[in-house]
């Protein structure tokens, strides 16, 4: 993170414009006197928001009960695909979701935390919630590992500070020094792995994505611990992740060949 965001100075109307988004983002749409309820503020105040946001087509209405709009979908595509290891993560998240039969995302990292960007599932697959855009913890996730284990011992710092090691599972890594060490060994062995850490009984393996000394995101296949963490199914896919992250990287760096 370039800038300590919490130190920074705001707007507190625009603040309540997406305080307004999110909520509705999170509870799958809302009414009005619902929002303010929430939100602490007047029904007055949360109706002209709801009318900007209407008017620019980032809130949609469906009776009473407001939505997120289209308009969000539209932003969301020119982030993703701006940066070409996005566009390019497509295709290699698809292949190797069909080679294996399960589900495969490509995660980046902004802000200290993750976020996904292209996702595919498998035909034998148990798929857990990777839609474009779900924001993720970094510390109980094989990608998030896999990225964070190339940063510098401050940035990591910094992370840690701003996002916390919140604990998700009973499984997942609460303490600094066990994060530290665990993410030396993957920086040592090139690959993360994820125990129940994020979901209980789902589990992960990830490769970052480094065709130089930057780490561009993260490449990872994920489902049940009973199918992922048999040893030789466990070789095999971490095997075949890594060959798939090698491509990707050689794709990156020479886009002729």
């Amino acid at each position: 993170m370039d800038e300590d965001l919490s130190e920074m100075r705001t707007v507190q109307a625009t603040e309540t414009a997406f305080d307004i988004v999110e909520y509705l983002q999170t509870e799958n749409g809302a009414k009005l006197h619902e929002i303010a309820e929430a939100l602490g503020l007047a029904n007055s105040t949360v109706y002209h928001h709801l009318n900007t946001l209407l008017k620019r087509r980032y809130v949609t209405r469906d009776g009473d009960t407001y939505h997120p709009g289209l308009e969000f979908l539209n932003v969301g595509g020119l982030v993703r695909d701006r940066r070409r290891v996005n566009r390019l993560s497509e295709s290699f998240v698809e292949a190797l979701a069909e080679e294996t039969g399960e589900q495969v995302q490509f995660i980046v990292e902004e802000n200290g935390l993750g976020y996904h960007v292209y996702t595919a599932t498998g035909e034998h697959a148990t798929s857990i919630d990777s839609r474009p855009g779900k924001r993720i913890f970094l510390h109980a996730n094989a990608a998030g590992k896999a990225i964070v284990a190339y940063d510098s011992e401050e940035r990591l710092g910094e992370i840690i500070d701003t996002v916390g090691l919140p604990a998700l599972t009973d499984h997942t890594i609460t303490d600094r020094e066990e994060l530290i060490a665990e993410l030396e060994q993957v920086r040592e062995q090139g690959y993360a792995y994820n125990w129940e850490e994020h979901v209980e009984g789902y589990c992960g393996i990830a490769v970052p994505i480094r065709p130089e000394d930057e780490v561009l995101g993260a490449l990872a296949l994920g489902g049940p611990i009973e199918r992922i963490k048999n040893e030789q199914s466990k070789e095999a896919l971490t095997q075949r992740l890594r060959e798939t992250g090698n491509e990707f990287e050689l794709e990156l760096k020479f886009p002729d060949l």
